[in-house]
């Protein structure tokens, strides 16, 4: 995990936005439009500067609390089900064993914030990764127009 302290070129980036208080955060971040809490920036710059998305990825896109931890469930299950189909295999799903985010991460949270460049040589393709990350925020090798 990082250290607490953010990087210097995120503590530049953020005595240039505006600051508020959250009601359970120390402190919130404007960046984009959206408001991010300050333990969370660096993992969210590292992401937009760093992710390569592939063709194949698979990325959740969602809001906090709408369902996701559902989602990532389901859409591990399906990816998987021939891998697991078998009943009487000794290979037990990692559903049973397992919460939804261990095993499919958030880009932000999870791997970006750990790490500034995350290697993402370990994972299967297709790569099934999530965030919460606004839309205007993903990162640009996702292609998208903003």
């Amino acid at each position: 995990m990082q250290s607490s302290q953010p990087s210097q070129a995120c503590t530049d980036l953020i005595s240039s936005l505006p600051l508020d208080k959250g009601w359970d955060n120390p402190s919130l971040i404007l960046y984009q439009g959206f408001w991010f809490p300050s333990w969370l920036f660096d993992g969210v710059l590292a992401c937009q500067k760093h992710f390569q998305a592939h063709n194949s990825d698979i990325i959740l896109v969602t809001s906090p609390k709408s369902g996701t931890t559902w989602l990532k469930a389901i859409l591990f299950a399906l990816l998987n089900r021939a891998k697991y189909s078998n009943p009487n295999s000794e290979q037990c799903h990692p559903l049973l064993t397992r919460n939804p985010h261990d095993l499919v991460p958030y880009l932000e949270f999870q791997l970006y914030l750990q790490q500034e460049d995350p290697d993402h040589a370990t994972f299967a393709s297709p790569r099934l990764l999530a965030t919460h990350l606004p839309y205007s925020s993903l990162p640009q090798s996702m292609g998208l127009q903003v």
